[in-house]
């Protein structure tokens, strides 16, 4: 195994519970960097036991800044800041031979869990071929295009329980969305360290999610939307659009989203 991408949000982080600590520029998103980069360096750190030469971190939470590099392990490269190309908010996918998720979150319709949603408020359900997802498969089915299997996912329970019916191979990570005491956290974290370590070794069993030609049908901003494609890169896009860039032409959108990665490191909500 040469190279492992790591795909980081924030909400399904160890010792994230409280919506502040998922606003950049607040305090408590201040501290939260800290105990999401712990999430991740424990990831990271299974990567390099189980025999990954390169190690890759994809900042994918809002305006991307919210993984500090410095606390990551040596070697480890993270890629930030949010992009319009060559995919929408990802930008250059790293190579990888391998995908891990840490610390993502809830769809919208999954009512009573932590900070629920797909992109953006205004999203307020997402199926595919008439099954419920998150944001999870979306990114799993974009990459799984790109040729990068997902085999760990770090989340809610709610969440796993519904990321596991499109990819049954994960190794599903549960994050209880509570305060913990220390120790505590790190001790979930050095399991988590652990966990990702053994998947990656016996990653034969993961696989590459291929939705193929599917219909998508969402709800945004009131209405009902359907469309049917030939990759969930184009659905993805099309969604991502919808959320943050709905009525802006094309030749703004560079402006806005880098608008949207400075305001937002100053505590500005302007998407």
């Amino acid at each position: 195994m040469k190279s492992v991408l790591i795909m980081a949000d924030i909400e399904g982080g160890i010792e994230i519970c409280e919506k502040e600590q998922c606003k950049p520029g607040t305090a408590a998103w201040k501290a939260a960097r800290h105990a999401i980069t712990a999430d991740v360096r424990a990831a990271a750190q299974g990567a390099l036991r189980a025999g990954a030469r390169r190690v890759w971190v994809r900042d994918m939470h809002g305006p991307g800044y919210n993984i500090l590099p410095e606390e990551l392990p040596p070697g480890v490269r993270c890629v930030r800041g949010q992009h319009l190309k060559p995919i929408r908010l990802i930008g250059k996918l790293p190579e990888a031979d391998m995908a891990v998720f840490i610390g993502w979150h809830a769809a919208p319709d999954q009512k009573g869990s932590f900070s629920p949603h797909i992109f953006h408020k205004k999203i307020r359900w997402v199926r595919i071929n008439g099954r419920p997802v998150t944001e999870v498969e979306l990114f799993a089915g974009v990459l799984g295009e790109h040729g990068v299997p997902v085999c760990f996912v770090s989340a809610e329970d709610c969440v796993l329980e519904r990321v596991e019916k499109t990819l049954p191979w994960i190794e599903p990570f549960p994050v209880p969305k509570q305060a913990l005491p220390k120790a505590e956290a790190e001790k979930l974290r050095r399991l988590l360290e652990d966990r990702v370590a053994e998947t990656l070794a016996r990653g034969a069993r993961a696989g590459r999610l291929l939705f193929g030609r599917h219909r998508l049908e969402a709800l945004v901003d009131g209405r009902r939307i359907a469309w049917t494609a030939d990759r969930m890169e184009e659905t993805y896009t099309r969604l991502a659009d919808l959320a943050f860039f709905d009525g802006y032409p094309s030749p703004v959108r560079p402006l806005l989203i880098r608008a949207y990665v400075h305001g937002s490191r100053l505590g500005l909500r302007l998407l």
